[in-house]
């Protein structure tokens, strides 16, 4: 297989993870390749099948154990090129649902002391996406998207752009060593913005292998 139809697979696989229950009409829009070949990189390439309206990976492809097993291997080598940096080089992150406005009742217990919270969300609690990065010393940026939006290839190269300031004012010399930045496959994460400011902060991306989600 080539790049080119390495890079499209990888999409697709992208694509579908984010969003089980696309259309494969809405998949050959986003990737600009007929319905046809949509439906053959899905079956014979990324080897999927609906189920339930949703696209749910059966087994991880031997083309896709290949790539796992060529980007594992790429990282390693970094870690023995230089073990003693490499962790302190590296950042990763990720997004995730905060809930808000919890309730809480006591649990049952002695009266004589205070009765530690049973915390529980409410069906219809509200909840903002938060878009949290680390390294091995703690936290380095927290962002919250605003209500009724989405994070975007947009968005996210202003993440990655904040994120550079906060690794410049925590975490001295961290910039020159050459940071390396770790995140999934997520469309957003991979969009052509996104890249470049990647590559405008001096981030070195690290690849993130394909994994087999039900």
């Amino acid at each position: 297989m080539d790049a080119t139809s390495e890079e499209m697979c990888q999409k697709l696989e992208s694509l579908i993870l984010a969003d089980r229950r696309m259309k494969v009409s809405r998949l050959a829009e986003e990737t600009g390749i007929s319905a046809e070949a949509v439906w053959a990189i899905i079956h014979e390439k990324l080897d999927m099948s609906k189920v339930s309206a949703r696209w749910v990976p059966r087994i991880l492809s031997p083309f896709w154990k290949d790539i796992r097993r060529q980007y594992c291997q790429e990282n390693l080598e970094l870690l023995t090129e230089d073990p003693e940096h490499f962790f302190q080089r590296l950042v990763t992150g990720d997004e995730t649902w905060v809930y808000h406005s919890p309730k809480w009742s006591p649990c049952n217990g002695s009266t004589r002391l205070p009765p530690p919270p049973n915390f529980r969300v409410e069906k219809f609690a509200g909840k903002v996406m938060a878009t949290i990065f680390w390294d091995k010393k703690g936290l380095l940026l927290l962002e919250f998207m605003p209500q009724k939006t989405t994070i975007t290839g947009q968005t996210y190269a202003n993440t990655i752009t904040a994120l550079r300031e906060a690794v410049k004012e925590n975490r001295r010399g961290k910039l020159s060593a050459g940071v390396l930045l770790l995140h999934d496959n997520a469309p957003v994460h991979m969009s052509a913005k996104s890249q470049a400011a990647n590559q405008q902060c001096g981030f070195q991306q690290l690849n993130h292998h394909p994994t087999v989600q039900t």
